[in-house]
């Protein structure tokens, strides 16, 4: 297998919410923090950077502080924080610097004390325009502090702001989701993530779906509305690289790219994966958990696992396909020693046969009928 020695991406996982919305399954920490709280967990995430050893000799190109809510913790705390991992892993100079923002969080002067301490590109949480829907999904902003949130970020200098969409909420129609459209179009980000919502894990949606309470709309709506969202923004210059992502041409998340290209990745903080080479490793997943085992080892990792050759193959794959663009089949057999055409048989062969994926000028890709079952194309490879 041959490894190509790629530039390093860094996430930071700010844990804190003032809520949990009734979709969320990630590991958050629902309580607005009061400085002691903030405090303890700055103070546990240096600990980890600097007991950090990184993954080889790399630098880092891309920096993503996600969560749980980000713009919730103070611009000194995180300024504190760029400032540890910025020389500990050669941070470049035109690294790119993403922040996930709940709308509501911060006025003019908040977004421009971001620019002030490195941060370059904003992921606004706006999930939903209407304000019913909002209230459905336990977020705490609505669809004017959405609005009003990119019209301050474009004031403080931000040049580089994405937006998040959930499609398929319950309850939707065709002209409750044009209401969206139409508001990303006045709003003119440079990026969407576009959302189709699942029910996973130990969520209220799940709990409603498990007692029979949840009602999700027509799968062939879902699939209509995804569509006519990719035309839609295309026609804004926001074109599809992803299943689910959108950008004008250079405004790719870079720091995204990572998890599709099997490029290696240090997270920080509760929760936190990192990988490198087909090795992962993650941290406790709760804030006690979390903070308590950096103040009594230095470390938080509970766990880890190595991938074969073959999962490694297979993930590469299926991550792979999400691009727009499809795998480069020559590419890959030359870095995995590996040809999907060839050594995954009867079940790609299937999808193929079902014109889920196509194979064009030495790619292999999803189809458009195939980006919408994505999934079942996948089980291909695992």
């Amino acid at each position: 297998m041959s490894e190509v020695k790629e530039a390093l991406g860094l996430y930071v996982h700010i844990p804190f919410c003032e809520t949990k919305c009734t979709y969320c399954h990630f590991a958050i920490d629902p309580r607005r923090p009061d400085d002691a709280r903030q405090e303890r967990y700055v103070q546990a995430l240096l600990t980890e950077v600097h007991n950090s050893a990184g993954v080889g000799s790399r630098s880092a190109d891309t920096l993503y502080f996600g969560g749980g809510t980000p713009s919730l913790l103070s611009a000194d705390r995180l300024a504190r924080l760029i400032d540890a991992l910025r020389p500990r892993f050669a941070l470049v100079p035109d690294a790119e610097v993403t922040l996930e923002v709940n709308p509501r969080d911060l006025d003019l002067d908040g977004y421009r004390r971001l620019r002030a301490i490195g941060v370059g590109r904003l992921s606004l949480g706006v999930q939903s325009i209407d304000d019913e829907v909002l209230r459905e999904m336990r977020r705490v902003h609505s669809g004017a502090d959405a609005r009003e949130a990119v019209r301050l970020s474009r004031h403080a200098g931000f040049g580089n702001v994405s937006v998040d969409l959930i499609l398929g909420w319950p309850g939707e129609t065709r002209e409750r989701w044009m209401r969206n459209l139409e508001a990303v179009r006045s709003m003119g980000p440079d990026h969407v993530s576009l959302y189709v919502l699942e029910i996973e894990g130990k969520t209220v949606l799940g709990h409603k779906s498990r007692t029979g309470s949840l009602v999700l709309p027509d799968d062939d709506l879902v699939a209509d509305l995804y569509h006519l969202t990719v035309d839609f923004l295309g026609d804004l210059g926001l074109e599809r690289y992803e299943i689910s992502n959108f950008a004008r041409p250079g405004f790719e998340s870079r720091h995204n790219g990572k998890y599709w290209d099997d490029s290696p990745f240090l997270g920080f903080g509760q929760s936190a994966h990192s990988y490198g080479g087909g090795r992962r490793w993650w941290n406790a997943d709760t804030y006690g958990g979390y903070c308590r085992a950096i103040e009594d080892r230095g470390t938080a990792v509970v766990g880890e696992r190595v991938a074969t050759l073959r999962e490694r193959a297979g993930e590469a794959l299926f991550t792979g396909l999400r691009r727009r663009q499809g795998v480069d089949l020559a590419a890959f057999h030359a870095r995995y020693g590996v040809d999907p055409l060839a050594d995954y048989g009867s079940p790609l062969e299937d999808v193929l046969d079902a014109g889920l994926l196509e194979v064009d000028g030495g790619r292999l890709r999803l189809t458009e009928q195939g980006l919408l079952l994505s999934n079942e194309v996948f089980r291909a490879f695992v």
